[in-house]
């Protein structure tokens, strides 16, 4: 019953991640240090979660995203989908408590997703983003994602007793 409770929580929590990135936190109110709040928490599910429908609820997040954005679709669905493949396969060689490793997995995360989302987007010639922009994102998500992922992994213990 408390794998029900979980996934309850990381559906509930992915809606309000996504509607508050596409809303308070978006790039439009805080230009290129907006906090990828999806991204983060596909980091925490690919780190963390040991819930068996995680890929299918990062794959969600990252439909969600591409229906948002009004960029290809797909585009954030496989950006997602392989970020939480790639770190759910680190995860077991890797202590994920460490902080190192969370920021370490934040940062390159980013410069991943962003990695694929740019050649996903290079055919199309209104897509214009730097490197420093994406460096800045990924320092925005490592300040951002740290003590959001102190938040989730809390309310994951509260579900799993």
């Amino acid at each position: 019953m408390n794998r029900l409770y979980q996934i309850i929580m990381f559906v509930l929590l992915s809606f309000l991640f996504v509607i508050l990135q596409s809303t308070f936190f978006s790039p439009k109110h805080l230009g290129i240090f907006y906090p990828d709040l999806n991204l983060i928490f596909v980091v925490f599910l690919g780190l963390f979660s040991e819930v068996k429908g995680s890929a299918i609820i990062a794959l969600g997040n990252g439909f969600m995203m591409d229906v948002l954005s009004g960029n290809l679709i797909g585009l954030y669905s496989l950006s997602r989908l392989s970020l939480f493949l790639v770190l759910k396969g680190l995860s077991t060689h890797v202590y994920a408590q460490s902080r190192i490793t969370q920021v370490i997995g934040l940062f390159c995360s980013t410069l991943f997703s962003w990695g694929f989302i740019w050649i996903g987007l290079k055919m199309r010639t209104d897509f214009r983003i730097s490197f420093g922009e994406i460096m800045a994102q990924s320092f925005v998500n490592t300040i951002v994602g740290l003590p959001l992922f102190w938040l989730i992994k809390n309310l994951y213990a509260r579900v799993q007793a």
